[in-house]
């Protein structure tokens, strides 16, 4: 089956055809906060999209490949042998794209759980998970924040899915976990540090102070969730002991 040269459409296509064989695709990625966020073709957040992440569950995943020869696109053979239950990849040569399958969990720095809230949106994951996937990059590059900056501009902070980031979510995770805690945390300073430095520049000062007031809020809610015994003993070591996982990325979009 031939692929399509926009990568939106072929967005749609693959979650479309793939609905239709029972096999169950939902968007993660800088598309996925495109699709979610109008702001994200503003000029000060503006970026590329070369490529197309999706998480599964287990069972579709063990349809994925047949799925992904049939609709066009070559498996990376060793990389999926070695990592397939956690993750696969797939190539359209013709169009120098990969695509890019989460198994269950997003695993980078952190381990964030998927599978079981994908039925909240019809496209994506939820909201609080797709600003998590990028919350949770130690090494958070300029895109990643301009994706979070995104999200933030456009939705709501606050404890529901409805169009919302949802605290109540991100908290009870942060809570169970000091080192994605310890992550979020930096990357909202960090967003704080962008921001005032004028790294988007041409956000208005109501914006920037929107997208500030939102971040208070994600971290306040972090802050006063009640946290686990094992949070609180990690919490001791701190950070003289690596509390994230070195990613040997493979490509990051």
């Amino acid at each position: 089956m031939q692929t399509l040269p926009q990568l939106e459409d072929e967005m749609h296509r693959l979650i479309s055809e793939a609905q239709q064989r029972h096999i169950f695709l939902r968007l993660i990625g800088g598309l996925a906060v495109k699709t979610h966020s109008p702001r994200a073709t503003h000029r000060a957040l503006m970026r590329s999209y070369p490529d197309i992440d999706f998480v599964t569950d287990k069972p579709s995943s063990i349809k994925l490949e047949a799925f992904m020869v049939e609709m066009g696109y070559q498996p990376n053979t060793t990389f999926n042998t070695l990592s397939g239950d956690r993750r696969q990849l797939y190539y359209d040569t013709e169009r120098s794209r990969q695509i890019d399958v989460f198994i269950g969990d997003f695993t980078m720095c952190h381990k964030l759980p998927l599978a079981d809230r994908l039925e909240i949106e019809p496209l994506t994951i939820p909201l609080a998970e797709l600003f998590l996937t990028k919350a949770q990059i130690v090494g958070l590059n300029r895109k990643d924040a301009l994706d979070m900056l995104a999200l933030l501009l456009d939705h709501e902070v606050g404890p529901s899915d409805d169009e919302t980031i949802n605290t109540d979510l991100i908290a009870g995770l942060c809570a169970r976990d000091w080192g994605l805690y310890t992550t979020v945390s930096m990357n909202i300073e960090r967003l704080h540090s962008f921001v005032d430095r004028g790294e988007a520049e041409l956000l208005s000062e109501q914006q920037v102070a929107q997208i500030k007031a939102r971040l208070a809020t994600l971290q306040a809610a972090m802050d006063a969730a009640p946290k686990t015994l094992g949070w609180r003993l990690r919490a001791r070591v701190g950070k003289r002991v690596p509390w994230y996982e070195e990613v040997e990325e493979v490509q990051r979009t």
